[in-house]
């Protein structure tokens, strides 16, 4: 049986047309992860004289920390409310576009507020929201072998651009997508090296992302991958998923609009229903995330989805049959 999930291995995605490089006609730089976009929106704000802002409740704890790290006030709102915050992050989830967002972010800006789009989780679709938002931030790594994010800005960047490279996270990661690459395909080498390296690799991330732009071999990547394949691939994937599943377990979102890409099919379940169904999905190498663990280390306000989320994989990768595997091995457990 085939591993499904986990990191991403080097060469995850068919080379090709990008038609989604731009998400807008908006200025651009691509910088080296989401948070290092966010950090970056944060310091253009700042020029401004702002220095609060309000995010979704169901977060990562990646998204707060730019903000606190920037010395900004965060509040948290739970429902399409406009805050007494400055500025606002809105986000669709998982690759599922809705049409609620698109009216909330028009409603922010016609409030006076900053909007931020965080595309991250739509970065292979066209949102209506997009065209209210002051910044958009997008990080391509959550969708394949890319370190790499961008940030627009409707009005052009204030700051100076990022000229330094983590050059140090990027060789480590790019060992490690090797050496799984190999480990996979021809059953060389050792599991637990690569692991180490990904670890390695994200915590250095974690500690040391401020002021990197993307490297051009990672730009480079991103920019000619063939996003119809990835398209295809993630909608076909999904669709499977949801229709052998549905009646079965609770699916946040039952069905795919024309221009949604989901980035992963989300269910929910109580906890401990949600732990053992991982554990033996784990046991038959199939590595279903949760978004997100609550990080205490920075502000939050924790949602029921912390706690009974659980994201199917259905990316590019994968075929027909991974998806009928993954089906079945999640029956056996919950019928």
């Amino acid at each position: 049986m085939r591993e499904i999930g986990s990191e991403f291995m080097m060469d995850s995605f068919k080379r090709g047309k990008n038609e989604y490089c731009y998400l807008t006609d908006y200025p651009k730089r691509y910088v080296l992860s989401g948070r290092t976009g966010l950090y970056l929106i944060a310091q253009e704000l700042q020029v401004e004289g702002i220095d609060s802002v309000s995010l979704p409740a169901y977060c990562c704890g990646s998204m707060v920390a730019p903000f606190i790290e920037a010395g900004f006030s965060v509040s948290f709102y739970e429902r399409y409310e406009i805050t007494n915050s400055k500025a606002i992050l809105i986000m669709d989830y998982f690759g599922f576009l809705k049409e609620e967002t698109a009216l909330f972010a028009g409603q922010c800006r016609e409030a006076g507020l900053r909007v931020i789009v965080d595309a991250t989780q739509t970065a292979f679709s066209r949102s209506r929201s997009y065209d209210s938002a002051d910044y958009i931030v997008v990080s391509y790594r959550k969708w394949l072998d890319c370190l790499c994010a961008a940030v627009y800005s409707q009005n052009g960047f204030i700051t100076q651009e990022y000229t330094k490279e983590n050059t140090v996270y990027v060789d480590i990661w790019r060992n490690a997508a090797k050496k799984k690459k190999a480990y996979l395909e021809t059953g060389n080498g050792d599991k637990q090296e690569f692991l180490d390296l990904y670890g390695k690799a994200n915590h250095m991330l974690g500690e040391d992302y401020i002021g990197f732009k993307a490297s051009d071999s990672e730009i480079e990547r991103f920019e000619n991958a063939d996003s119809q394949y990835i398209r295809e691939h993630r909608r076909s994937n999904a669709t499977q998923l949801i229709d052998g599943l549905h009646g079965k377990l609770n699916l946040l979102f039952k069905s795919l609009s024309d221009e949604d890409c989901p980035l992963h099919v989300p269910v929910v379940l109580k906890q401990e229903w949600r732990t053992e169904l991982r554990k033996s999905l784990i046991k038959n190498s199939i590595y279903c995330p949760c978004h997100w663990p609550v990080d205490e280390k920075y502000p939050h306000q924790k949602t029921r989805f912390h706690d009974e989320e659980m994201s199917l994989i259905c990316d590019q990768r994968y075929t027909e049959d991974d998806m009928k595997n993954e089906i079945e091995e999640i029956l056996k457990v919950i019928s």
